[in-house]
């Protein structure tokens, strides 16, 4: 891990690229049992302060159709973003039907009721720890960076040695073919500033099903809300 190619660990300021038991992983049963292949050996699990990052349900429905990376479902992704993310079986009229998902975690497979469980079990694991954490939103971060990261900063009690950079380019661009594609900064500022792209993809059934299954409490906790549903 210590050779890697495609990750600068700044190990001198204690700033780590991901929490020792990987971060696409969920604590509960990753947490203690599992070490991450990039920067995870050696890293004293219980001592970890993580970030943990929360997406608006709507654009992190997108990000996946883009980008599934571990996680699988039934649905056809196209140019245009029709087919995804594909919430209920488009076959099945005479009743709500939702499209199940599976995600290949290191340690086990889960398998969810929809992409919107997902995300819910997802943010309601983190919820449910009790080490310290921080939670800080996507959203916050892309459109107020320097304000939200001196927020973090002041939080852990560090310090802000250098003069605050944004990086235009994506934070993706390793070379990875599952990146490929993904935005820089004035792309995901255009993709995500925008609330019509929230719904991108989602037929009448799909919305109203993840306004219905969404989580309330996350949402309301975390400042997010479904768009109106079609009339």
């Amino acid at each position: 891990a210590t050779q890697s190619t495609t990750h600068e660990e700044k190990r001198r300021n204690g700033v780590r690229f991901q929490p020792p038991w990987g971060k696409h992983n969920p604590p509960a049963t990753h947490r203690y049992k599992n070490v991450a292949k990039v920067f995870g050996v050696g890293i004293n699990q219980t001592a970890f302060f993580p970030v943990v990052m929360i997406k608006d349900p709507y654009g992190w429905m997108g990000s996946e159709c883009r980008h599934n990376y571990q996680t699988w479902w039934e649905h056809d992704y196209t140019d245009d973003g029709n087919g995804c993310p594909n919430l209920v079986n488009k076959r099945v009229l005479e009743r709500v039907e939702p499209v199940e998902a599976m995600v290949h975690f290191p340690l086990e497979w889960v398998y969810y009721e929809s992409l919107i469980d997902v995300w819910n079990k997802w943010y309601e694991e983190y919820e449910e720890q009790t080490f310290p954490m921080l939670h800080t939103r996507f959203e916050d971060l892309l459109f107020h960076g320097e304000e939200v990261t001196k927020l973090a900063c002041d939080c852990v009690g560090g310090v802000f040695a250098r003069k605050f950079q944004y990086i235009e380019g994506s934070a993706k661009e390793n070379g990875m073919p599952i990146h490929e594609g993904a935005n820089g900064l004035v792309n995901a500022m255009v993709q995500y500033g925008n609330p019509r792209n929230r719904l991108n993809g989602m037929t009448d059934r799909d919305r109203r099903y993840a306004s219905e299954s969404l989580n309330g409490e996350l949402m309301s906790k975390f400042g997010y809300s479904a768009p109106p549903l079609p009339t």
